[in-house]
């Protein structure tokens, strides 16, 4: 196994089905967002709709976004990741300066899109209106999801202090898994997003069938008798031992740890 600290601002599980993908995670005790739209400026400086759904569970200083994308094509900035089943397809890490990382990029030989902005509205922190700037790695280097760069415009809105309030404990989202074919392909992939004293990590572990995936989310949690206690109250199965909680979500298993 491998491992690369990674610094994640949040990763995305998209499926076809969001509103029961947000009854699955409320179910196992987060704070779920109710869906919107997710919108993006046009041309010439209008919003418009970016033909996707997104929900989130926020914490500390990361999220996790649920997402459906509803108005699918060749030109949807998911194209090359859509499936029909729930899976982890978004992995977004933070920029302090998104055109300085823009610049990097394409210094190392990379082809990032062009930034973007984006926008989403909130259901909370006053019904304010969370903004965005944003790019997108070359795909062909990123088959398992899409990665890109964020730098948030009013972060005191996303991470909303009252909003990282989930029943069954979780604080933080720590690293994800990434089950790879070629684990030495994978690690010469990502190694250039990394930096070393980053807060999170992706750990790198061989695959056993013929296939790459984020396969897990790593998240802390305040209590792991708080954890058990939820799911147990919910009817949900899970594993414990070795000082580690797992339970099955929809498309990614999840590993508590305190």
């Amino acid at each position: 196994m491998t491992r690369i600290a990674l610094d994640i601002d949040h990763v995305g599980l998209v499926g076809p089905d969001i509103h029961g993908t947000v009854a699955a995670f409320r179910a196992l005790g987060f704070r779920v967002t109710n869906p919107v739209e997710l919108m993006g400026s046009a041309p010439d400086g209008s919003e418009r709709s970016l033909g996707q759904q997104s929900a989130h569970f926020i914490f500390g200083s990361t999220y996790v976004e649920l997402s459906e994308v509803t108005r699918p094509g060749p030109d949807h900035h998911l194209a090359a990741w859509l499936e029909g089943d729930p899976a982890i397809r978004i992995l977004i890490l933070r920029a302090a300066d998104i055109d300085a990382v823009r610049e990097q990029a394409v210094a190392s030989g990379q082809d990032p899109t062009p930034v973007g902005e984006a926008s989403r509205a909130l259901h909370y922190a006053d019904g304010a209106v969370a903004r965005f700037r944003w790019l997108a790695l070359p795909p062909e280097n990123f088959p398992e999801a899409l990665c890109g760069y964020v730098q948030h415009l009013t972060p005191e809105l996303v991470f909303w202090q009252k909003m990282n309030a989930h029943l069954n404990g979780a604080v933080e989202l720590t690293g994800m898994t990434l089950h790879a074919t070629d684990t030495g392909d994978a690690e010469r992939r990502f190694w250039p997003l990394s930096r070393a004293d980053a807060p999170e990590c992706l750990e790198i572990r061989q695959a056993e069938g013929d296939f790459s995936d984020f396969t897990a989310l790593h998240l802390r949690t305040r209590s792991l008798d708080q954890t058990a206690d939820t799911l147990a109250a919910a009817g949900k199965p899970y594993q414990r031992d070795a000082g580690k909680l797992t339970v099955q979500a929809p498309g990614v298993l999840l590993q508590f740890s305190e």
